[in-house]
């Protein structure tokens, strides 16, 4: 099925109802934002949302992609830094930049990159947040090279804050009727028996089995 955005109905997300596997939890449906990371009409309107958060109240030099969010950034920033005299980053040059993961799995800033997120005012832009692992470990890397977070935006997010900072999200919890998500440990779903039907991370899923429910 298709959910459409409350404040914009030109944005859209597929969802797939099922049991899907991530890294950090398991979740009742798996949401298609593919559309919106990569077409130009929809990740203006996706970055036209998510810049009312911040455009009027927080200073943003950096702004700190995740999982494929870097179109939507770019708006983003062409939105923050627009020429209106009560912006606070109005003619501000804003960097968009994204970690890399090293041999250990850890988040990490080349040289080249490290000073656009040292001494700056960061905004940390992540396609989904579930259990907020993810976004965790990116506060933490924007923390380390030096960066001072001013939020968190996102297209859907399952949980309001990660560590009492404020997400903003286009799409949440109550846009998708039955949505669950939790840590692999507490997942009802594995407690009902009901079999993995796809792991599944910001490039997409990939289906175990055949199940008519995904759909």
């Amino acid at each position: 099925m298709r959910i459409k955005s409350r404040e914009n109905p030109n944005l859209e997300i597929s969802v797939f109802r099922g049991h899907f596997a991530t890294r950090h939890s398991h979740n009742s449906h798996y949401l298609d934002i593919t559309r919106m990371k990569h077409e130009y009409g929809m990740a203006a309107d996706a970055a036209g949302i998510l810049v009312q958060h911040y455009i009027y109240e927080k200073q943003i030099d950096t702004i700190v992609c995740m999982d494929g969010s870097e179109v939507i950034g770019t708006f983003l920033a062409g939105r923050l830094a627009k020429n209106d005299r009560f912006a606070v980053n109005s003619g501000r040059n804003v960097c968009i930049v994204t970690p890399e993961y090293d041999s250990n799995g850890q988040l990490i800033f080349r040289d080249n990159l490290a000073g656009m997120v040292s001494g700056k005012n960061v905004l940390l832009l992540i396609s989904t947040v579930n259990s907020g692992k993810t976004a965790r470990r990116a506060m933490e890397c924007i923390e380390y090279y030096g960066g001072s977070l001013q939020g968190i935006a996102a297209v859907f997010s399952a949980i309001a804050k990660v560590d009492e900072v404020p997400v903003m999200s286009i799409f949440s919890p109550e846009d998708i009727p039955g949505y669950m998500t939790s840590l692999v440990p507490d997942c009802p779903l594995c407690r009902a028996g009901q079999k993995i039907d796809a792991l599944a991370n910001s490039y997409g899923f990939s289906a175990l089995k055949c199940n008519d429910n995904m759909k």
